[in-house]
């Protein structure tokens, strides 16, 4: 057979062109063929997933810029947004869901009952003792598949034991306790243990808020019309700076701002600490229709940036907005008042000489029953 033309074949023939000193190794010509071969494009995919997260980081900003404005968000992106971009991201488009389609992050599972502990404080005792005790301690429970809702006030000087201690003290200790005592919930978890240890009422969240916050709420909403049953003549009114001063409010329906709101409610010498609890549930549910006659729930991160050094709370940016928009749905009539009152309590000196209320634990059984919805709609249901 004759010799075949090495340009015509097709096989390699590499061994004839080239001398063997400059013939290529085997380890080269792998390498060669390997880097021949088709890459995975990883840049690529990390470049989609980039622009993804971008397109949804803005898609959401502009949303919500355009439901809240640009000034309240940005004050609002420390606290609230998030500590880094995926929880950022993640609230932005929560709250878009909230404010622009409507669909709530509810704060318990299948859309079921809340119920949240508000505590009330005097930030000006943390400065003294080191810790505040709560001046306010109520609850409030929502239902959003019956569109119901209640409040339950606890009174401040009600003698229960405390969770884990081989004691009793007045209920409002219970925030101190955990604040001084370095519980690894802190003064307000304490506080919701020691609710739900006396009373047995499950608790999803709190939110405490100082004197000034309060203010700042009414004031956010214009104020508030509160309808005055009796005159109020207060001369021993504590003030700021642990003085006293003259309160007198006329009856009949007044215009109330933060400050006189404030006063409405703390002072106690015209009748008594149950008094204080009616008066603390009319103001509530004042600022509540108040908001809903000003369609605020846009508003709500206007608020909660005023409010901001003034309120702690385990509740998110979306939850409170959730929780805002179905409070503002629930028609008036089935929001319903309750309080452990002067039936439910006697009243005892301790041996130290502390006057404090010791609870009748069958009737406050019945009264939160009631507030939990767990009574037959034909009994009573609410307290005046």
């Amino acid at each position: 057979m004759p010799d075949q033309d090495p340009v015509w074949s097709s096989q390699p023939n590499i061994s004839r062109t080239l001398p063997p000193e400059t013939q290529p190794s085997p380890r080269p010509q792998a390498a060669a063929i390997k880097r021949s071969g088709r890459r995975k494009p990883i840049g690529l995919y990390v470049l989609t997933g980039a622009l993804a997260v971008i397109v949804l980081v803005c898609v959401s900003l502009s949303l919500v810029l355009a439901a809240i404005g640009p000034g309240t968000l940005l004050a609002l992106r420390d606290r609230w947004l998030g500590r880094n971009l995926q929880e950022t991201v993640s609230t932005l488009g929560q709250v878009a869901q909230v404010i622009v389609a409507e669909q709530d992050v509810w704060p318990a599972p299948a859309n079921g009952r809340v119920t949240i502990l508000l505590l009330g404080i005097d930030a000006r005792d943390k400065l003294n003792a080191g810790a505040s005790r709560t001046d306010v301690l109520t609850l409030v429970t929502i239902d959003p598949i019956g569109k119901t809702a209640a409040l339950l006030s606890i009174p401040r000087d009600l003698y229960v034991p405390l969770p884990g201690y081989n004691e009793q003290q007045r209920i409002n200790t219970a925030y101190f306790w955990g604040e001084v005592n370095g519980l690894p919930r802190g003064g307000p978890g304490f506080a919701e243990e020691t609710v739900t240890y006396n009373f047995g009422i499950p608790l999803q969240r709190y939110a405490v808020i100082d004197f000034e916050g309060f203010k700042k709420i009414v004031d956010a909403v214009g104020g508030v019309e509160i309808d005055v049953s009796q005159e109020i003549i207060d001369t021993e009114y504590p003030t700021p700076d642990y003085g006293t001063e003259v309160l007198q409010i006329p009856a009949g329906r007044v215009h109330m701002d933060g400050e006189l709101a404030l006063k409405y409610v703390r002072t106690r010498h015209g009748d008594s600490d149950f008094g204080r609890l009616q008066r603390q549930q009319q103001v509530m549910l004042a600022i509540r229709d108040k908001a809903v006659s000003i369609g605020s729930i846009k508003r709500v991160p206007e608020v909660l940036n005023a409010v901001s050094d003034s309120l702690q709370t385990d509740l998110t940016l979306p939850e409170i907005l959730s929780l805002a928009r179905k409070w503002s749905q629930i028609p008036r009539e089935n929001i319903h008042n309750y309080r452990i009152d002067e039936t439910m309590i006697r009243p005892y000196v301790t041996p130290e000489g502390g006057q404090v209320l010791l609870p009748d634990r069958d009737k406050i059984a019945e009264v939160v029953a009631q507030f939990l919805g767990q009574v037959p709609e034909s009994q009573p249901t609410a307290q005046q």
